[in-house]
């Protein structure tokens, strides 16, 4: 009788090995390479993304217009009707903006520099007034107004090769 029980025992712990070998999955992660092409991704390149690059969000922000491309061709206005620059590490886009006076841009930074606008010709009061007093990163944001008529030359203060034109008429 010991006997019988010696065996079942015996088959039974056999039977949880084989189990627990068997069964066992493999536990290892798929590769960049593998990842990429079941999600139709690309790993690993230093193209320019053109998607709507994401922003965080430090405070309530007025409504935006999507990130189009990396440049725009036409301007873009937004929901709150202010016209839209976008600030990319290739510059301001679109460079020269012709709109009506009293209309508003709205100059958002996508890029990964800091963004500082002020007027080129600070000789005038006039142009003083167009002067963002900080600096703002990605996501940052910079509303102005515009009721002056001219030819409003820009710069961003921390990468001055950076220009734009706003033609106010």
């Amino acid at each position: 009788m010991n006997r019988k029980y010696i065996i079942g025992g015996l088959v039974i712990i056999l039977a949880i090995f084989a189990g627990f070998f068997l069964g066992r999955k493999s536990a290892v992660a798929p590769s960049a390479t593998d990842f990429a092409t079941s999600t139709n991704m690309i790993v690993g390149t230093t193209t320019t993304i053109t998607s709507p690059a994401p922003r965080p969000v430090p405070k309530p922000q007025p409504p935006t217009a999507t990130k189009p491309s990396s440049s725009l061709t036409s301007p873009v206005m937004t929901a709150n009707g202010s016209y839209l620059v976008m600030y990319t590490n290739n510059g301001f886009s679109p460079a020269t903006l012709t709109i009506k006076k009293g209309q508003s841009v709205h100059f958002v930074n996508y890029s990964n520099k800091a963004m500082s606008l002020t007027a080129v010709d600070q000789n005038s009061q006039i142009y003083r007034n167009f002067n963002q007093e900080q600096s703002v990163g990605r996501g940052g944001y910079f509303d102005f107004s515009f009721v002056i008529a001219g030819n409003w030359g820009y710069l961003n203060r921390n990468d001055q090769a950076d220009r734009g034109t706003i033609i106010v008429e």
